[in-house]
């Protein structure tokens, strides 16, 4: 058996959306927006917390009520203070992410 050139495979057309019932679905997905969508603008992925004591080294009582401890990735890595939500979790994803999510049972 021979071998026959091989072919580049083609890609199926793109049909215009020209139904009213094509329309009214991206419309739909869309959320109604319509249009190109804006440039990203240079925003910081994770903004600053304004939380007094957010991020202070957990070495005495909570610097404010409702504050979560979130331990560091190793077992000797300072444990820090942070308010409940947002600053905690991106804290223990930051923690499990130097640990490659093995940090130890009971700790967050």
């Amino acid at each position: 058996m021979g071998s026959s050139p091989k072919r580049p495979r083609s890609q199926r057309p793109r049909l215009p959306e020209s139904s009213s019932s094509q329309k009214a679905a991206k419309y739909a997905w869309n959320g109604g927006l319509t249009g190109t969508s804006k440039q990203a603008g240079n925003l910081p992925v994770v903004e600053v917390c304004t939380t007094d004591g957010c991020g202070a080294p957990s070495s005495g009582p909570a610097p404010r009520a409702a504050m979560v401890q979130v331990h560091g990735a190793g077992s000797d890595a300072a444990a820090h203070w942070y308010c409940h939500g947002r600053c905690a979790a991106i804290a223990a994803a930051r923690a499990d992410l130097r640990t490659g999510g093995h940090r130890q049972a009971g700790r967050s």
